[in-house]
């Protein structure tokens, strides 16, 4: 299901993907907050379709256009063990090796819910020596 959001128009590109972070300070006063601020934090969105409607913006130089967009399922390491059922209640793992390759999926702003496994992928190998699986996670609806 395609939501409707704005971003920066120079950014909007059908098939560009991006995560959102969530509101600004900056953007706290704006009369068009809920509409660039109704998406999940920490999840990853995909444009679909730039629709023709653009706004000013003082944040965003050359103003925001509305776009489609669809939550992409989120690609994130857990622990082995909780890689075998067919949901998990997700955690980001308790890690400070930011020089680690895997480091983002492992302390990704995934908010700690209980989340559908779509697929497992691959073992991930920890430094810290942590058994952990990547996988692909989808909100439970």
């Amino acid at each position: 299901m395609a939501l409707i959001t704005l971003v920066g128009k120079k950014l909007a590109k059908v098939g560009n993907e991006f995560v959102y972070m969530g509101i600004t300070q900056k953007c706290r006063n704006c009369k068009l907050k809920t509409v660039c601020s109704n998406l999940q934090e920490g999840r990853t969105y995909k444009i679909v379709k730039i629709r023709n409607k653009f706004h000013e913006c003082g944040l965003h130089d050359g103003g925001v256009v509305a776009v489609e967009v669809e939550k992409q399922p989120a690609l994130v390491n857990i622990r082995k063990e909780e890689a075998e059922g067919t949901a998990v209640e997700y955690k980001a793992i308790n890690c400070d090796n930011i020089s680690c390759r895997e480091y983002e999926n492992c302390v990704t702003p995934l908010k700690p819910k209980e989340y559908k496994i779509l697929e497992v992928k691959e073992d991930v190998k920890c430094p810290l020596g942590y058994k952990l699986k990547k996988v692909l996670l989808e909100d439970i609806r």
